[in-house]
């Protein structure tokens, strides 16, 4: 074989390999956007996750399934979020409105959420997710991030930026089906 041909059949290979690169980069750019797992929206099933709260302990969403849920995503850092915590468990408390909160810290720092749990005094488990994959599956944007979730798990409501008042998340609390 001489060189001409080893020359020639190598340009060949490079020119299949670019080809096979850039339509994998086309299929990247025009598929992926159609794949890529949205926030959930009000409506459809919320996304099951497991997370250890900030004793160790690993809980799971849908170990709540049969109950309302005030899933609330908070920050050490965010100011806002204490008010949310507190409208959260001040919900689940009231009688007449049953449902359990659940905290989802984005803290990296365990000690830190738990600090922060402790001086709010919350009584419901706050669960530490160090490496934000839970928070990028709720597509969390903005702090605070309140969800109510029915008893099938159905996303019913949807609160970003703001705390909700206690009083608007027991009304909705006891619109949801018994």
């Amino acid at each position: 074989m001489d060189f001409c041909d080893r020359a020639a059949r190598a340009r060949l290979k490079a020119r299949a390999h670019t080809t096979v690169l850039a339509a994998a980069a086309l299929a990247g750019v025009l598929v992926y956007p159609m794949l890529a797992k949205a926030a959930p929206a009000v409506g459809t099933v919320a996304p099951d996750f497991a997370l250890k709260d900030l004793s160790g302990r690993n809980q799971r969403l849908s170990e709540f399934r049969g109950e309302a849920v005030v899933l609330t995503f908070w920050a050490s850092y965010c100011g806002p979020c204490r008010s949310a915590l507190q409208s959260a468990g001040a919900a689940v408390a009231d009688r007449d409105a049953p449902a359990v909160a659940l905290g989802v810290s984005l803290d990296r720092d365990n000690d830190r959420a738990a600090s922060v749990a402790g001086s709010l005094g919350l009584s419901y488990p706050s669960l530490l997710d160090a490496g934000q994959s839970v928070g990028r599956l709720y597509d969390v944007q903005h702090l605070p991030l309140t969800l109510l979730i029915d008893r099938t798990g159905t996303v019913r409501q949807i609160w970003a930026s703001e705390p909700v008042p206690a009083e608007v998340l027991i009304q909705h609390i006891r619109e949801l089906d018994p």
